[in-house]
């Protein structure tokens, strides 16, 4: 799956979460980064939490993320 439809999917998570994707993700509250992604510098963006699910996501769901 091309990374763009990712940050898409993880994008749309975080603001269900009701996160604004932009911000910083900071470590408030119950979304934390434990680890960081290389190539971003700290803070990283919201959605970045949401990035891996959004990946496995993607994966488990071709038909679904492929019209994403």
């Amino acid at each position: 799956m091309d990374e763009d439809r990712i940050k898409r999917i993880a994008r749309a998570m975080c603001r269900a979460a009701r996160l604004d994707p932009d911000k910083p993700a900071g470590n408030k509250g119950p979304y934390t980064i434990s680890m960081r992604e290389p190539g971003y510098e700290s803070p990283q963006p919201a959605w970045m939490l949401f990035r891996q699910e959004a990946a496995l996501f993607a994966a488990r769901h071709r038909d679904v993320a492929v019209r994403l």
